[in-house]
C-alpha cells in the first residue's frame, strides 16, 4: 500500500509540473531572450533552466524577448 501511495504522488506531481507547461502558449529562453511557441522544436533543445513560461504575445514582447525565426510565434 506504501509503494502504491508513493506511486500515485509522484503522479500528480508530475501531472502538476505538465499542467504549468501546457498552460504557457509561450517558452522564453532567458538566455537567449527569444521566445518560442510550447511546441517549437527549439524549446526541446533549450536548458531547462533556462526556461521561462509565457502566456501571451505581448507579454513576451513586454518582457524584453524577442520571436523565434523558426517557428514565427
Amino acid at each position: 500500500m506504501k509503494k502504491f501511495l508513493s506511486a500515485v504522488v509522484a503522479i500528480l506531481l508530475v501531472t502538476a509540473a505538465c499542467a504549468s507547461v501546457l498552460a504557457s502558449s509561450y517558452v522564453g529562453n532567458a538566455n537567449s531572450r527569444k521566445f518560442h511557441y510550447a511546441d517549437c522544436s527549439m524549446v526541446g533543445k533549450m536548458n531547462p533552466a533556462n526556461k521561462v513560461f509565457l502566456n501571451t504575445r505581448e507579454e513576451a514582447i513586454a518582457a524584453g524577448y524577442v520571436p523565434c525565426k523558426r517557428c514565427k510565434p
